[in-house]
C-alpha cells in the first residue's frame, strides 16, 4: 500500500455487512481483544494496488502490548497488515500472507507507542471475494531470556514461538533463541537450519557487559539455512532467529570446529596462466566456498588484469593486501570475464605482499580453473 493512501480512503472500506456510516473524522470500526469480526469482501469494496478488495479497522494499542492478529477465509487468500496514519497519510508497518496455514494470514505485531492503529483484512488476488473472519488478541508475554550453553561438536534443537524474547533493536521486533559457548582460537562454524521458516544467525563477542558482533548471517547454510564461520578467542553469544519477525517454528543450532587447513600462497608472476583445481582439503573462506591463494609482486601503480576461468564452477577471484591471515583494500568480482568465468582490473595501491584468491561462488563446489595475471597499458 502506497503511503499516499488517505485515512478517508481507507475509512469507506468498512465492513459493509455491518452498515455503518462513514465518518471523515473517526472512519475505521474498533476492533475488541478476543472477539472474532466476520466480514465479506465484495466486488463493491475498494481495492489497492494489485491486490483485492479490502476492510480497514481501528484498534487502540498500548505502547510495549504484543498482538496477534489473524484473518481466516475459506474463500480468499487472506492478508493482513497493520499501519499508522502519519500527517494524514498511512505507513505501513508490517504484513502477512500466509502465516495462519494455507492461505490464512497471521501476524505479531508490537505497538513501538501508544495509540490508534489500521488493521487492514485483504484479498490477495485481485478478482477474489468472500467472507472471512478477524480476530485481535493479547500475546501472551515473552519468556525470560535464558542463555543455553552449547560446545562443538553439539547440535541443539529450538522452537520459536509467541513467548519466544524479543529483540527489540529491530523494528518491528523479532523473536529469538539465545545460546553461548567459549572458544580458545579454534576456527567455528555456527549453523541454524528450520523447515519451519528462513533462518538468521547472529554471533556476538563479549567485551566486559558490551557485546560486539562477529558475524550475522541468512542464506549461507544453503536454501533458506544460515551459516558463519570465524576464528574463536573468547565468550560468545549464538542469536538463533527467523528473517521475518512474524515467523515460528522448530529449528536447530549446530556448533562445529573445523580443521585447521594451512594457507598456501603460491607464486604468481605477471604474464603467467596457472592452472589449478579446488577441492574438498583446500582451506576455507569464512563464507564457505574452498580457495586457492597466490601471491603476486607488482609495484605501487601498476595496473593488472586477472582472469579466472573454471569449466566446473561459478568462478569468482578476490584481490587484497595480506596482513596476516586476513586481507585488506578487497576487491572481488563474479563474472566479468562472461559467463560464470571472473575478471578483476587493479591497480596497485602501495608497496606490501598482494594476493589473489581464487574460489568458487558457492559453498561445497570443486573443480579445474584456470587463472592468468596480466599487466594493462
Amino acid at each position: 500500500m502506497s503511503r499516499s493512501t488517505s485515512a478517508l480512503a481507507l475509512g469507506i472500506a468498512l465492513v459493509s455487512a455491518a452498515a455503518l456510516p462513514v465518518d471523515a473524522q473517526n472512519p475505521f470500526r474498533a476492533v475488541r481483544m478476543g472477539e472474532p469480526i466476520a466480514g465479506s469482501l465484495t466486488t463493491q469494496d475498494p481495492k489497492l494496488g494489485d491486490r483485492g478488495a479490502f476492510h480497514a479497522y481501528q484498534l487502540e494499542a498500548q505502547e510495549g502490548t504484543r498482538y496477534i492478529i489473524t484473518m481466516r477465509s475459506g474463500e480468499v487468500d487472506a492478508v493482513v497488515w497493520v499501519a499508522r496514519m502519519v500527517g494524514g497519510l498511512t505507513d505501513k508497518l508490517m504484513e502477512d500472507d500466509d502465516a495462519g496455514g494455507g492461505t490464512d494470514a497471521r501476524l505479531r505485531f508490537r505497538a513501538p507507542a501508544a495509540g490508534t492503529y489500521i488493521i487492514v483484512a485483504q484479498s490477495l488476488a485481485a478478482d477474489a471475494t468472500g467472507a472471512y473472519e478477524l480476530n485481535v488478541e493479547e500475546a501472551p508475554p515473552p519468556a525470560p531470556v535464558v542463555a543455553t550453553a552449547i560446545t562443538a561438536g553439539q547440535g541443539k534443537e529450538g522452537v520459536i514461538d509467541e513467548r519466544s524474547p524479543l529483540l527489540e533493536d529491530q523494528n518491528p521486533a523479532v523473536p529469538y533463541q539465545l545460546y553461548t559457548f567459549t572458544g580458545r582460537g579454534e576456527r567455528m562454524r555456527v549453523t541454524v537450519r528450520s523447515g519451519a521458516f528462513d533462518a538468521m544467525v547472529r554471533v556476538t563477542k563479549m567485551n566486559g557487559a558490551a557485546e560486539e558482533e562477529v558475524a550475522s548471517d541468512d542464506d549461507s547454510g544453503g536454501g533458506t539455512d544460515a551459516m558463519v564461520t570465524f576464528t574463536s578467542n573468547g565468550s560468545y553469544r549464538i542469536y538463533a532467529r527467523p528473517l521475518e519477525a512474524n515467523s515460528t517454528g522448530a529449528f536447530t543450532v549446530t556448533l562445529s570446529a573445523l580443521p585447521v587447513v594451512k594457507i598456501t600462497s603460491r607464486p604468481m608472476t605477471i604474464g603467467q596462466t596457472a592452472s589449478g583445481m579446488i577441492e574438498n582439503t583446500d582451506p576455507e573462506l569464512d563464507s564457505g566456498p574452498f580457495f586457492h591463494q597466490y601471491a603476486v609482486n607488482a609495484e605501487p601503480g601498476e595496473r593488472l588484469r586477472i582472469t579466472l576461468r573454471s569449466p566446473t564452477f561459478d568462478a569468482m577471484v578476490t584481490w587484497g593486501r595480506l596482513v596476516g591471515t586476513g586481507l585488506e583494500d578487497v576487491t572481488t568480482d563474479d563474472d566479468s570475464a562472461g559467463g560464470t568465468d571472473a575478471q578483476l582490473d587493479v591497480t596497485v595501491p602501495r608497496n606490501g605482499t598482494f594476493v589473489i584468491r581464487v574460489h568458487p561462488l558457492g559453498r561445497g563446489e570443486t573443480g579445474a580453473y584456470t587463472l592468468l595475471v596480466e599487466r594493462q597499458r
